[in-house]
């Protein structure tokens, strides 16, 4: 199977690549969905849930055979041996993840499991950021700041990527665009093992969200699913920052511009973490106070969109975005792109807030006015009107 593998096309290995990957997700997830139910290990519903019915979590296992098995085919691309560093970090985060969604830990520990797989997979000079190249007058980077921002990107990455599985379907599309746009990337860049590594994200999400925005049989990916997802987004993000001049070139990106196009590859997790996170803390509560802030509650709570159109929206809402920073890079400066970044997170910040505000208000009126037509008077003025 391997040789057969080595010696298919690029075109052929990347329709293997996605199949395989999402054959052994769509196998794994119904196996999984029947043990939790007889295990009774489902998640119950709170007061900051979007589901009513106890639901089965934990669907992030089939993404580790998904990836295990995945690794195993890529090794023939993989020039530096990451896979097996990979191997070794979604080996911690799917403990810590199991974990979590079993019995539950606490951020600290989830930080630590974090920063320890984030060691194994900067062993790898193609993840390891040392030079800015001149950005913000910085050229060669001290080796303690390139793995301190190593740490402090993989992070921020893994828990924005959290943080946004609150409504079903809004992990998977997101995922699937992010790593669409890095497979493209990584095809421009003939960088082969981190598109086929995205292809195979993209196979194993694809197969997940047919269960996960099921009625019948729907699954939650849990903090097992979105810790790993996040890694690998975390990696395919310090690969696109590390890329050379050359390869960036190729790709039609200036040099400088990757800066402002990886934030927007990342725009709806990191923009919505950082709008919650300001919340919280201007409520003088912690960063990681539960509560539902979120864009997709948003959508789903004031907007009355459904999971999956919510979902669909976030997902293509993030591609536009892509799409138009990606071609406004070809024709205009660096310091003009990172001005139009700038009042693109305000516009959609204020757009966010306005619609919270304005939904919030209006649900308030109609819950007073149903108080107030349950009252004497209130059933008296009826009667008047009729």
């Amino acid at each position: 199977m391997q040789y057969i593998y080595n010696n298919l096309s690029l075109e052929l290995l990347s329709v293997f690549v996605i199949l395989q990957s999402f054959v052994v997700s769509y196998l794994v997830v119904p196996r999984i969905i029947a043990i939790v139910k007889i295990k009774n290990l489902m998640d119950d519903p709170n007061q900051r849930s979007s589901h009513k019915e106890k639901t089965p979590t934990m669907g992030g296992v089939a993404f580790f055979a998904s990836l295990l098995s995945s690794l195993y085919f890529l090794q023939a691309h993989d020039s530096q041996r990451l896979s097996l560093s990979l191997v070794i970090g979604l080996l911690i985060l799917f403990y810590i993840g199991i974990k979590d969604d079993l019995v539950g830990v606490t951020p600290k520990t989830k930080i630590i499991g974090q920063i320890l797989a984030f060691v194994f997979v900067m062993d790898s000079a193609e993840l390891s950021i040392d030079t800015f190249n001149g950005f913000l007058g910085i050229y060669e980077l001290p080796l303690w700041f390139s793995y301190a921002l190593g740490v402090f990107i993989i992070i921020s990455i893994v828990n924005a990527y959290n943080l946004i599985d609150g409504i079903n379907g809004s992990a998977s599309m997101v995922g699937i665009m992010i790593f669409g746009i890095f497979a493209f990337v990584f095809y421009q860049t003939e960088d082969y093992y981190f598109l086929l590594l995205s292809l195979s994200c993209i196979g194993c999400l694809a197969a997940f969200l047919r269960y996960n925005i099921s009625k019948k049989k729907s699954i939650f990916m849990g903090d097992t699913g979105s810790l790993l997802i996040g890694l690998i987004i975390g990696v395919c993000t310090l690969r696109f920052l590390n890329l050379p001049v050359d390869r960036l070139v190729a790709a039609d990106i200036k040099y400088y511009n990757k800066f402002v196009l990886i934030f927007i590859i990342l725009f709806i997790p990191f923009v919505d973490t950082m709008r919650v996170f300001l919340i919280r803390i201007l409520k003088h509560r912690s960063p990681f106070f539960a509560d539902r802030n979120h864009i997709h509650h948003i959508m789903i709570d004031y907007m009355e969109l459904s999971h999956v159109q919510a979902s669909l929206l976030l997902a293509l809402f993030n591609l536009l975005a892509f799409v138009f920073f990606y071609v406004a890079n070809l024709y205009i400066s660096t310091i003009t792109l990172f001005v139009i970044l700038g009042l693109f997170i305000i516009a959609t910040t204020l757009l966010v807030f306005y619609y919270n505000r304005s939904f919030a208000v209006r649900r308030n009126k109609q819950r007073i006015q149903k108080i107030l037509d349950q009252t004497p008077i209130g059933r008296k003025k009826k009667r008047k009107h009729k």
